[in-house]
């Protein structure tokens, strides 16, 4: 992090991003919607969740990122019932096929 000991950058995986936006095929695994717009590059626009935090020893891996909407991201970290979404998130997960 350079000058800034405490800052901490993490890479993300640029693998992982694709994958599981392509898993995901333009819908939402939150709300089962579709994404609510294309980004510039012309895909579905759909944001990639950790469910368990990098910080926190969370892997950059398929089996703990989800491709949600900007507005089930949004309820993820800020909703009222954030915990319980996610928890609802990592079941779902449990029962992906890899």
């Amino acid at each position: 992090s350079g000058s800034y000991p405490w800052i901490r950058l993490t890479r993300r995986s640029a693998a992982v991003r694709s994958f599981i936006r392509a898993y995901a095929n333009g819908v939402c695994e939150g709300c089962d919607e579709p994404a609510p717009f294309r980004a510039g590059d012309g895909e579905p626009y759909l944001e990639v969740h950790h469910l368990h935090r990098r910080a926190d020893g969370g892997a950059d891996d398929p089996s703990n990122v989800v491709a949600l909407c900007p507005n089930c991201h949004r309820r993820r970290h800020y909703g009222r019932d954030g915990d319980s979404f996610n928890g609802n998130l990592i079941a779902y997960v449990e029962s992906r096929p890899f």
